[in-house]
């Protein structure tokens, strides 16, 4: 007989079939009666092959708080069991349930079976237990955190700190709650903590962090990093967070650093070297009292400024002007190469003469290889140049000495061998021919001719004689001056050569002009004339001498063939012309090409010295 209120098997059907919870019958023996279809999606068991199965045959349930012993021995002793489970399908997928578990009882009251309806709570557990890694993580992170971390209310008091403490400080945590934290503030800071702390609180903050030494439990003070951030409005904290981090690595490497930049000071200070230290724009940040004392300037005049235009006016050794992308310090910032030993001329403003330095630039790179400084030494030479210039110019007087002794062993020389020509050999010449004058009175015909063709070669060698004699010993220089001497030479030469030859001396006044100057211009135009007559097939010569207040500048200037003077060596006759013309610190020039003549140019310097050149 059914009970009136008992619900239809259909309707407890469709209720079985659309719920969201597993829901399972089964004997008291826990053999299935019934299996819904939430059952099946999970389990994958269909209804069909779990019903008259036990349970614990088909399923494995891990119990989280208990063991299947137990929670079936809590369901006969209280008819109702609850608890978490959890499964794993053949999928590898762990599902997590809470179980109610509860005997059914018949109409009678009596139980007749057991039902268990599972709710899957899967998606709450795994958020549970994400939370609670979650949590355990930042818990694990402050408590082994390097920094202390400190909660104050707005008087300051520590109303929260973390285990870091006791690692920085030596202090427990106990030791320091409800404790004031500037009374742990190194009395010197104290005033800067206070102010910093005020305007935190204020929301105001003028500096993102403060250094201050912080008192350890052993009595010595730390030198801390000290941040704040306000939370007062955050109602789960409602303080204000204080972060702590030892500074002491950081402090004492910036002592050390302010100590090594101290004695870099010192040592640069001191070194009778210049030094400038100028950065990647190539201005200059520090110089040395060296420096200073090198060009008479102060380090006011220096800092800032960049050296090659605080001095523009510089020199090569050879006399070209430095470009500004020549300039060592320039191209060190440019190359970021090691510039070395390079010597600058440097026009000194206040001296008002130029000095010689030695300057050496080093580039200073960071680790990435940028450019942070560059490091410029200078060395003055200048009396080492001056040393130099007068030991070359004493070799140089040296040279001239030896030179002109030599030429005028030369011209001793010439003298002996053109007296020897005019006064023995054209004398026993002279002799030959009025002897054969004789022989030519009394001889027959036939020998008369032989006689004729002796006097005539005689004569012959006569004059070649007196030609060789008369351009070795031109005793025309002396007498007549160096202007009727050249003429003298050059009528000779018309007498003998097809080309023409022109003398300018319009602009030349040889009254003044030593013995010795006008002898070596002579000998240059003789050596210069017989080059022509040997090599050049010239038509037309042309010799100019002029003479201004600095020197006399001799120019002979020819339309023969020419040369190419790379590939001419050096003969006896152009040294001679370049000794004679550097004895007295002249000097030479060749303007010549192949077929375009040659003009030689020959500059001697003089000064006038009381109405005389020298």
């Amino acid at each position: 007989m059914k009970s009136a209120t008992s619900v239809p098997p259909y309707l407890q059907k469709l209720v079985l079939e659309n719920v969201s919870d597993i829901i399972i019958t089964t004997d008291l023996n826990f053999v299935v009666q019934s299996w819904n279809h939430i059952a099946e999606t999970f389990y994958g068991i269909t209804a069909a092959d779990a019903i008259g199965r036990r349970m614990v045959e088909m399923v494995t349930f891990i119990f989280s708080d208990t063991t299947i012993e137990q929670a079936i021995a809590d369901l006969k002793t209280n008819k109702i069991w609850q608890g978490e489970v959890s499964f794993q399908n053949s999928k590898g997928e762990v599902f997590y349930f809470l179980q109610t578990v509860k005997y059914a009882l018949n109409e009678e009251g009596e139980e007749s079976g057991i039902l268990a309806v599972g709710r899957n709570v899967t998606e709450r557990k795994k958020a549970e237990e994400k939370l609670k890694k979650s949590e355990k993580f930042y818990r694990t992170l402050i408590a082994d955190s390097l920094d202390v971390t400190l909660l104050l209310n707005e008087k300051g008091e520590i109303i929260f700190t973390t285990p870091a403490i006791h690692r920085l400080l030596g202090y427990e945590r106990e030791e320091v709650l409800s404790t004031n934290a500037f009374q742990y503030i190194h009395p010197e800071d104290l005033a800067w903590a206070i102010q910093s702390f005020e305007k935190e609180v204020e929301e105001n903050p003028e500096i993102k962090f403060i250094i201050v030494r912080v008192l350890q439990k052993s009595g010595n003070w730390l030198w801390c990093m000290i941040r704040g951030h306000n939370l007062l409005d955050n109602p789960d904290i409602n303080a204000i967070a204080i972060y702590l981090h030892d500074d002491t690595p950081r402090k004492m490497a910036h002592v050390a650093l302010q100590e090594s930049e101290k004695r870099f000071r010192s040592l640069v200070r001191d070194l009778h070297v210049g030094v400038l230290v100028q950065n990647r724009e190539g201005r200059i940040e520090m110089t040395n009292q060296a420096m200073c004392r090198m060009f008479d300037t102060t380090e006011e005049v220096l800092l800032g400024g960049k050296i090659w235009e605080i001095y523009d006016d510089v020199i090569h050794e050879d006399g070209r002007i430095f470009l500004q992308s020549e300039r060592p310090t320039y191209r060190a910032i440019e190359t970021r190469q090691l510039i070395k030993d390079v010597v600058m001329g440097v026009w000194h403003k206040k001296r008002k003469e130029r000095i010689w330095i030695i300057v050496s630039v080093d580039p200073i790179l960071d680790e990435s290889g940028r450019l942070v400084h560059v490091i410029c030494s200078f060395t003055d030479i200048t009396e080492r140049k001056k040393l130099e210039k007068k030991s070359i110019a004493e070799k140089i007087g040296h040279q001239r000495l030896l030179a002109q002794a030599s030429i005028d062993g030369q011209e001793k020389e010439r003298q002996e061998i053109g007296k020897e020509l005019h006064d023995n050999v054209g004398q026993q010449l002279t002799t030959i021919k009025l002897l054969l004058d004789y022989a030519r009175s009394s001889a027959n015909k036939e020998t008369a001719k032989l006689v004729d063709s002796a006097l005539k070669g005689i004569t012959d060698v006569i004059n070649d004689v007196r030609s060789m004699s008369r351009s070795l010993v031109p005793s025309t220089l002396k007498d007549l001056g160096l202007i009727d001497s050249i003429n003298d030479l050059i009528e000779s030469l018309r007498q003998t050569q097809t080309f023409g030859i022109e003398l300018d001396y319009f602009e030349f006044d040889e009254d003044f002009l030593p013995h010795n100057k006008q002898l070596a211009i002579f000998r240059i135009v003789q050596e210069q004339l017989n080059n022509i007559i040997k090599h050049a097939n010239a038509r037309e010569v042309s010799i100019k001498l002029t003479c201004s207040n600095k020197q006399v500048l001799l120019s002979i200037k020819d339309d023969g063939d020419g040369f190419d003077l790379a590939k001419i060596r050096r003969g006896l006759g152009l040294s001679n012309i370049i000794n004679r013309a550097e004895l007295f610190g002249g000097s030479v020039e060749i303007l010549t090409q192949s077929g375009k003549g040659c003009t030689l140019n020959v500059m001697i310097p003089h000064t006038v010295v009381s109405g005389v050149l020298e």
